[in-house]
């Protein structure tokens, strides 16, 4: 990471939520295409949460399935 500038440190430093959230948690950009964002956006809606925690759970119940 010694190659890294500011910006992309940045990008990998681990940051604690508040206290409500106890998980460390990371900022990654993901490239998704437009229809699929939009279906997750609504999806997150209906389900009241954010789209972070809307992708995370959607990430742990896909993985659990291996």
């Amino acid at each position: 990471m010694s190659r890294l500038g500011p910006q992309a440190k940045r990008l990998f430093e681990v940051t604690e939520k508040s206290s409500t959230r106890k998980e460390v948690t990371r900022k990654y950009t993901f490239v998704l295409p437009v229809e699929l964002m939009k279906q997750v956006k609504h999806a997150a809606i209906e389900d009241d949460v954010t789209i972070s925690e809307w992708l995370t759970q959607a990430l742990k119940e896909r993985l659990e399935k291996r």
